[in-house]
């Protein structure tokens, strides 16, 4: 299993209790995250703790904001071509890639109970809209560049490449994609994704 990606390795206090809570849940699930495990990992108090998180419920919140800006980093950092149907193929393979090499973090971004928009901070609004707001940017551009279709409602077309994209991460995560399975076998998973990207993307062209 591989850990989360673009983590930083300088950090204050409150941050290095983050990605301490980050490291533990990766390795051992939510299961394994306790105060006591998190103190134990970087040498303090559980009270030190209690200073900057009321309770593992804070932490696990705040690490679902730095789970989506992961993400939205990886989709950003994707983007090599001019093509904007290039960039959504290749924004795709980056958020698969995302939930296949960080399955923790991402089953808590989906998983968990929804975070109360009506109560989030701008901050934090701004962070969880990210995703949504870097692919919208990419058909907005698309459209313009007569790649995507002319019609294209951006909203939606954004709503379909996420609910596609997290059926099959949910498929891959919990093992029903796989050349095992027992009613839909895939013999080569790699080309299977690669061939889903392909559609994909070819739904959205003119």
């Amino acid at each position: 299993m591989l850990g989360p990606v673009g983590l930083p390795t300088s950090t204050g206090l409150h941050e290095g209790i983050v990605l301490a809570a980050i490291q533990l849940g990766a390795e051992s699930g939510e299961e394994g995250l306790t105060m006591r495990a998190i103190a134990a990992q970087l040498g303090i108090s559980v009270t030190t703790i209690y200073q900057h998180f009321d309770s593992k419920a804070s932490i696990l919140r705040e690490i679902r904001f730095v789970a989506v800006d992961l993400l939205n980093r990886a989709l950003v950092d994707a983007q090599s071509d001019a093509d904007a149907s290039v960039r959504l193929g290749e924004m795709s393979r980056a958020y698969i890639r995302f939930s296949r090499s960080n399955p923790w973090l991402y089953q808590l971004m989906f998983d968990a109970e929804e975070i109360d928009w009506s109560t989030m901070p701008p901050d934090e609004r701004f962070v969880a809209l990210a995703p949504i707001q870097t692919t919208a940017a990419n058909f907005v551009a698309g459209v313009v560049q007569g790649t995507f279709r002319a019609d294209l409602d951006v909203a939606e077309a954004v709503l379909l490449t996420w609910a596609s994209l997290h059926g099959i991460a949910s498929l891959l995560l919990r093992g029903r994609l796989s050349d095992t399975h027992p009613a839909f076998p895939a013999p080569d998973v790699a080309s299977f994704l690669e061939a889903f990207v392909v559609h994909l993307v070819r739904g959205f062209r003119c």
